[in-house]
């Protein structure tokens, strides 16, 4: 049942619209409604349908490829300024602009390796030695972990807005990983995937914000996996049929199956 838009070009733009578009939308409405164990499970409101913050125009979700944009279907964008960028390190972050640029900074300043990833993910053509440097961080065990960690959020109780945008470029990054067809880690990856997915880490002791941010999360995952291996995400979303998580992940399906119809018509 594997199911590949028509149109190759549209692929990463369309999943940057799934995955940077999140933030965005929680920021000024509210995430996807979420589901816990021992929490009730508010319906869903307005989901996130990006995973990563996005810039003006939106961010495709691989720079390099120079590939057209989808249009974000958001009713609030966002603008946020691009940082000063070096050859070799992460760039020193330029003033912002915006509440969300020195949100996103600030992000940047307390996690150098998500800071590095944005850089060189985000750079149109890359230099040979950069393209191994990236390609790296995807098959990096030591960052996929602190990426299940942050996603997880096994500690907090309390929504923040560095907490989000956090995990929205942990998921950007898990996803770039599995785009990487290549990477020796993808099988792995795809495991590490349905793990954080299948977590029952959404909690009665954390607040409504921070439920629906999770339950975010997951969604954004799942069409992750949508897009990767669609056989193995309608696999895991049968394995849970019969559960409040089945009712999220029909939802995320919903949604990506919608974009990429609408990208079709494009």
């Amino acid at each position: 049942m594997d199911r590949k838009p028509q149109s190759k070009h549209l692929v990463l733009p369309l999943l940057a619209v799934l995955v940077l578009g999140s933030s965005v939308l929680f920021f000024f409405l509210s995430k996807a409604g979420v589901f816990a164990s021992e929490a009730p499970t508010p319906a869903p409101e307005q989901p996130r349908v990006a995973a990563s913050p996005p810039s003006e125009p939106a961010r495709p979700l691989s720079p390099q490829s120079g590939k057209p944009q989808v249009p974000v279907e958001s009713a609030h964008p966002v603008v946020v300024s691009d940082p000063l960028e070096t050859d070799t390190t992460p760039p020193l972050l330029a003033k912002p602009r915006s509440p969300l640029d020195a949100l996103r900074q600030r992000v940047m300043a307390a996690n150098p390796d998500i800071a590095q990833f944005r850089q060189l993910q985000r750079k149109v053509l890359l230099k040979p030695q950069e393209k191994e440097m990236l390609r790296g961080m995807y098959k990096d065990r030591e960052l996929i972990e602190a990426a299940k960690r942050d996603l997880l959020a096994a500690d907090e109780k309390t929504f923040t807005e560095e907490g989000q945008f956090k995990r929205l470029y942990r998921v950007e990054y898990l996803g770039m990983g599995l785009e990487w067809k290549e990477n020796p880690e993808r099988q792995a990856l795809l495991k590490d995937v349905e793990e954080v997915i299948l977590a029952r880490n959404i909690r009665a002791d954390q607040d409504l914000e921070l439920r629906r941010s999770l339950s975010g999360d997951k969604v954004e995952l799942f069409m992750v996996m949508l897009y990767n291996d669609r056989k193995r995400a309608e696999e895991l979303l049968a394995s849970v049929r019969g559960t409040d998580l089945e009712k999220l992940l029909k939802y995320s399906m919903l949604r990506y199956d919608a974009l990429w119809a609408l990208a079709d018509k494009k």
